[in-house]
């Protein structure tokens, strides 16, 4: 698959908790090997739709392709094939606190796999090496700093080499430098191995600094504002709430952008 092919495909998809319609009838795809991020503001829809991507809530209508393979309505057998080409880490890390970090990386091979444990613990190490860590293998993620524990939450996402890393706001809680470092380390095996990461974050010097792409969902139009590079967003003065969301602008529904500028350069905004 060249880097200009789609592995992911969302088509007309509809998700709502309750009675409440969340995201209506968007559609996007994630080209193979780019970092890919989903933006917005809260309650806009960004982790309904990272559930909804990664298999654990059905839509209402609509579709999710992972590399050629529909999510939506597949059974069984077929789901864990498709799961087999994702890694997933969520905001928390989420590593085990009774477990080395060796053992938490091992695990998802102990679940899928079944190599000899010399085997595991060997591919562990490589995996723990990628993100820095292999020296780090025998301690508690209590003895870790926040940084360290997201990357042991990488390395264990990509433990069975999926094609496919999905992060749930990776820099959330960390200090500057680290989560710069963080960023770092994404480019680095974004590029090294071909993965494709799709990034659930609203942290914008993380987004100029690793994406290829991005989404901005709006929780008003319960679909996508807009869709490019992020510098391109940025500097995109029709849009309105792609102005507001990068320029850190707070607008309502009566606001729009008039033609002029005002004494910054930035393009002025009134109320109807």
């Amino acid at each position: 698959m060249s880097r200009n092919e789609s592995i992911i495909r969302v088509e007309h998809l509809t998700a709502s908790y309750d009675d409440t319609v969340i995201l209506e009838d968007i559609s996007f795809e994630v080209r193979q090997g780019e970092v890919f991020a989903i933006l917005g503001g809260s309650g806009c829809g960004k982790s309904t739709l990272l559930r909804h991507m990664i298999g654990l809530r059905e839509p209402d209508q609509g579709h999710v392709w992972i590399d050629g393979e529909d999510m939506i309505g597949a059974d069984e057998p077929q789901k864990t094939r498709i799961l087999g080409k994702i890694g997933v880490t969520f905001q928390g890390g989420a590593l085990f606190g009774s477990m080395t970090l060796l053992e938490n990386v091992r695990l998802p091979l102990e679940e899928y796999t079944a190599l000899p444990k010399a085997a595991m613990d060997l591919v562990a190490l490589m995996k723990l090496e990628l993100v820095g860590l292999r020296e780090a293998h025998h301690r508690m993620p209590s003895e870790l700093s926040g940084g360290m524990q997201k990357r042991a939450a990488i390395a264990r996402a990509m433990v069975l080499d999926p094609a496919i890393l999905f992060l749930d706001e990776p820099s959330a809680g960390l200090d500057p430098i680290t989560s710069a470092e963080l960023d770092r380390l994404m480019l680095q095996l974004a590029r090294q191995l071909s993965v494709t990461f799709v990034i659930v974050t609203h942290e914008l010097p993380s987004v100029y600094a690793v994406a290829d792409r991005v989404i901005l969902l709006d929780k008003e139009r319960r679909g996508i504002a807009a869709t490019g590079a992020p510098a391109q967003l940025r500097d995109d003065k029709t849009n309105r709430a792609a102005w507001q969301f990068f320029h850190r602008q707070i607008g309502d529904q009566s606001m729009h952008i008039k033609e002029g500028r005002i004494g910054n350069g930035k393009p002025s905004f009134r109320t109807k």
